[in-house]
């Protein structure tokens, strides 16, 4: 059962886990650097989460595979050279995105808690 809002939006019969109502809406999915298009999602109106359904989540995690980033995502430990912070790579990591040693990287803030790396730096 869907009920409908004011606005003509749907909203579903079962809540966020904020406790906030869902709404059935559109987002642009980008995983891993893969663009999967403008797929159906469902929205809290509380807090924003948005939920993608199993088809497009079992089509993201199929292309992952096939492009063998699955399992890429790792945790990392900032050491201490000299002065300077030291962030190391995964060997995974750097042979996917084609790193090697001594390579020129531009790395710059994009928030207080991200960092980005520009490997075309090369």
């Amino acid at each position: 059962m869907v009920n409908k809002n004011t606005n003509g939006r749907s909203i579903l019969p079962y809540p966020c886990n904020c406790g906030g109502k869902l709404k059935k809406a559109y987002t642009q999915v980008e995983f891993f650097g893969i663009d999967f298009g403008v797929r159906p999602c469902e929205v809290c109106s509380q807090c924003g989460s948005e939920y993608l359904n199993d088809e497009t989540l079992q089509e993201i995690e199929k292309e992952v595979k096939r492009r063998k980033l699955f399992g890429l995502e790792k945790q990392a430990r900032i050491t201490k050279s000299g002065n300077s912070l030291v962030i190391r790579i995964s060997p995974e990591i750097a042979k996917f995105s084609d790193i090697h040693y001594n390579d020129s990287v531009r790395m710059y803030p994009l928030a207080k808690n991200k960092l980005a790396l520009d490997l075309g730096a090369k």
